[in-house]
């Protein structure tokens, strides 16, 4: 059995040097906002079918403002943005080498800087001494401060496709600001704008006109079998991995490079569920479930429905087939001991880790979720989103001109 290891993830930073960067050490905290739901689901006598107090909250503080989710606290409704002070910092994220967005940042940040010279503009070191010459001024938080992106930032805007928008997820541990997305990728599911109307997005954006949807994360933790967290030289990996993982789109246990299949034990709720016997399982969001979910089998899931789905991928039983889970549940993932080989951990598409017998991945759904802007009164997304982009239920048909 080999040895085990850490796999890195394929992107590396080249940071040089931070002396010549603006910092965002003496930037103000970020402002306070409040949202107000913009439609309910009623029952028969035209009341909320709970109260919703109690499941949706809003912490703000002084130092700052959080969106923090229930299970059951969504029930479908989208949410105004109200802004109690302007917005002061935001956070530009582009796709990595790639000289499309990388005109795009350029183009939203000279813009922003000219028309709202009142906000902070924070990139990422790598993006600040690629484009300092073009943007100097421009902030920047170093890698190894990354909590001053929840300190900071009012909210972000992503400028690529899909993927981007899982990388801003990686960036923030905890709370989430609401996050503007700009279609500049191949596909684009989770983008709601087109580029060329980012003016008027971004004004209406800082005016507070926008409305949100609230997309549901996973919270994941590696464990040994007596369910201590698991260590590599004395050290948690939870803490190599600057802390829990939050997921926005899937965490999978597959085989990876070896020959056989996996044989995962599947608990929910502390109650055994099944053996999965297969080449992996997937456990995705809402969000997810257009992702590498939906190409293993599982269903389309609205954003807004909060559920765990558990995929399995390439199952030995013909009958195992995706399970919904409601979101108060606790699954456990254990390596059961007659799997012939490490199993490989990935969360959102980057390799994590390798899981030896016994061992066992926790997933629940997470209290932070990312607030998306979506386009403003269409309520449209993700309909169209289903039939122009995956060309959903559509009709065989040949182009015989």
């Amino acid at each position: 059995m080999p040895s085990r290891i850490i796999l890195r993830s394929l992107r590396t930073w080249a940071i040089r040097s931070y002396s010549t960067l603006r910092r965002t050490t003496d930037l103000p905290d970020k402002v306070h906002f409040k949202l107000t739901r913009e439609q309910w689901a009623l029952d028969g006598t035209g009341n909320s079918p709970m109260d919703m107090r109690n499941m949706f909250d809003m912490i703000k503080t002084r130092e700052t403002s959080n969106i923090l989710q229930a299970p059951g606290s969504t029930y479908g409704g989208k949410f105004t943005l109200d802004w109690t002070e302007r917005p002061r910092n935001v956070l530009l994220v582009k796709k990595l080498n790639d000289i499309k967005t990388e005109n795009a940042l350029i183009q939203v940040a000279n813009w922003l800087h000219k028309e709202h010279p009142e906000l902070n503009l924070i990139v990422e070191p790598s993006v600040a001494e690629h484009c300092q010459e073009k943007l100097p001024f421009v902030h920047v938080i170093p890698r190894d401060q990354k909590h001053e992106y929840t300190r900071t930032v009012d909210f972000a805007i992503t400028l690529g496709g899909d993927g981007t928008m899982l990388h801003l997820s990686s960036l923030f541990p905890k709370s989430v600001p609401p996050v503007v997305c700009f279609s500049l990728g191949t596909l684009g599911f989770l983008m709601a704008f087109q580029f060329k109307h980012f003016k008027h997005v971004l004004s209406d954006m800082t005016a507070g006109k926008v409305s949100l949807m609230l997309r549901m994360r996973l919270f994941c933790s590696l464990h040994q079998p007596n369910g201590k967290r698991i260590t590599v030289d004395g050290k948690e990996v939870v803490l190599k991995f600057k802390g829990d993982r939050q997921v926005m789109n899937e965490v999978s246990l597959h085989r990876g490079r070896y020959p056989h299949l996996t044989s995962i034990g599947c608990y929910v709720d502390g109650e055994y569920l099944t053996e999965c016997v297969a080449d992996g399982l997937i456990v995705s969001t809402p969000t997810g479930s257009t992702a590498y979910s939906l190409s293993a089998g599982g269903p389309i899931v609205h954003p807004s429905v909060q559920s765990l789905v558990m995929t399995p991928i390439c199952p030995r039983s013909l009958s195992f087939r995706t399970v919904l889970l409601p979101p108060s549940a606790n699954i456990r993932l254990q390596i059961s001991d007659t799997s012939r080989s490490q199993i490989e951990v990935s969360m959102d598409g980057q390799e994590i880790f390798l899981l030896e017998k016994g061992e066992y991945l926790q997933v629940r759904m997470s209290k932070y979720p990312i607030p998306c802007v979506t386009r403003v009164s269409e309520g449209t997304d993700w309909a169209k989103d289903i039939n122009e982009l995956l060309k959903w239920n559509q009709n065989f048909g040949r182009n015989l001109g």
